[in-house]
Formats: C-alpha cells, sequence, structure tokens
C-alpha cells in the first residue's frame, strides 16, 4: 500500500471519461438526441432542434473525448513509469497533460453553453 499512487486513479478516470465521451457522441449522432450526460432531463425536453444540436456538438465530443482518453492513458503511462520519463521530466509532463486535459473541458464547456443558447428553448422560470 505504501506505493500506491492516487494518481493512477485519477488518469483511469479521465481515460474512462473519453471512453464513455466516445460512446456519447456516436450515439448522439445516430439517434439524434441530446445525451443525458450533457444537459438535465428536462431540460432536454426544451431542445427546439435535436438534429442541429447533435451536429453541432459532435464534433466538439469527439475532440473532448480523444483528448481525454489520450490524456488519461499516456499519464496513466507515465506513473506506471512505462514511459521512460525521470522524475522532472515526468512532473513536467503531468503537469502538460493536465493542462491540455482541462483545454479540451473548457472548449467543449464554451461550445456547449453556446449549443444550448442556439438549440433550446429559454426557460422563462430562471
Amino acid at each position: 500500500m505504501k506505493d500506491f499512487n492516487i494518481m493512477l486513479i485519477f488518469d483511469l478516470v479521465i481515460a474512462g471519461l473519453g471512453v464513455y465521451l466516445l460512446y456519447s457522441a456516436i450515439t448522439m449522432r445516430k439517434e439524434k438526441e441530446v445525451p443525458e450526460m450533457f444537459v438535465a432531463k428536462e431540460e432536454a425536453s426544451r431542445c427546439e432542434d435535436k438534429h442541429g444540436f447533435a451536429s453541432y456538438m459532435f464534433p466538439k465530443t469527439m475532440v473532448f473525448a480523444i483528448t481525454s482518453l489520450v490524456s488519461g492513458i499516456l499519464c496513466f503511462l507515465a506513473d506506471t513509469k512505462l514511459l521512460p520519463l525521470n522524475k522532472k521530466s515526468g512532473n513536467i509532463f503531468g503537469i502538460v497533460m493536465l493542462l491540455v486535459f482541462l483545454a479540451a473541458w473548457l472548449y467543449f464547456t464554451i461550445f456547449l453553453k453556446r449549443a444550448k443558447e442556439k438549440y433550446f428553448k429559454p426557460d422563462i422560470y430562471i
């Protein structure tokens, strides 16, 4: 238990998020439905153009999915010492990959907000 690295769990969660986002993107494109992962079920019922939403969000979701999957896997490999990195370069690599993941998350969040504004009826009760 002494050598347990909590970052391994985070790496696997980020990679798992990437896999789930890939699944959600493909399902969204195929079924033209708004995934519950993106918006609440009640909010999804306000979508006026599900086809437009799916077309708009598919490439943005794929970018976030692939970035999550790749960064999760690479960080997992670095943390398990399967990538030939010394301590200093490994730390820098981890920070850079975290920043890449956060940038992709921000990118996805910005476009999701824009998609909600464009394809959803406004909520008059807010």
